[in-house]
């Protein structure tokens, strides 16, 4: 009986589901079964990256770049790698042929293929800190800022991981700058909080909480956080 497609449906959830190890033994079957799905190798091109395989992700990226050569997706995912390795002339090849038209220089992205390449990076880096790698995070969200330094939301993850990996300084440091863009963004003015608390500074810690609160009065974590500025509770 041909498994193959219930390879490929259970390999994708498991994919979806960031359940790599198994992902990865489901895909594996449907290339040992001699099926080129351009989308399989892509994932399992994903998985090499995040294991630190990177000679097996950019070949499973080639092969599916061989089997769909317009296969966006592919394409970024082996841009981001050789950004990753230092292989920027190999990075500005495949933005050159995807686009189909020449660049002058490496800093020539198009806006669209920046914002791509600068979620995928911020992915990876939800994923080395969801395992607790979090000097490997900031680093990716680093590079996901150096493409785009207005995206909010990365910089505070960034600020997260920092405090996370010790840094409480360096925290403090990004998530103020996204306080600065943009007072409004709720998360950034929690997390801001939450480093002072880190840091002791506790009134610091009350006045972002209490500006959230100013916006949202509902918020349920600005209010459990308040709690804990309270004398009694420390």
């Amino acid at each position: 009986m041909d498994n193959t497609q219930e390879w490929v449906d259970l390999g994708k959830q498991c994919f979806e589901n960031k359940d790599y190890l198994r992902a990865e033994r489901y895909l594996r079957q449907v290339v040992q079964a001699n099926c080129r799905y351009a989308d399989v190798l892509n994932m399992l091109g994903v998985i090499n990256h995040i294991e630190g395989k990177f000679e097996a992700a950019i070949g499973a990226f080639k092969e599916a770049l061989k089997i769909n050569p317009r296969y966006t997706e592919a394409v970024l995912n082996l841009a981001v790698l050789y950004n990753d390795l230092g292989r920027y002339q190999d990075a500005k090849k495949l933005y050159t042929n995807l686009h189909k038209k020449e660049k002058e220089t490496t800093d020539d992205i198009e806006p669209v293929l920046k914002g791509k390449l600068s979620n995928m990076h911020a992915e990876i880096g939800d994923v080395y800190r969801s395992i607790g790698l979090f000097k490997f995070a900031v680093a990716e969200y680093k590079k996901a800022l150096d493409l785009n330094p207005s995206y909010v939301d990365i910089r505070t993850k960034m600020g997260v991981a920092l405090r996370e990996a010790g840094a409480l300084e360096a925290s403090l440091k990004e998530l103020r700058i996204v306080v600065k863009e943009d007072a409004r963004y709720i998360m950034a003015r929690i997390q801001l909080g939450i480093t002072f608390y880190s840091l002791k500074k506790i009134a610091d810690a009350k006045k972002e909480w209490d500006a959230v609160l100013k916006q949202d009065p509902d918020n349920e974590s600005a209010k459990m956080y308040l709690r804990l500025c309270d004398p009694s509770t420390r």
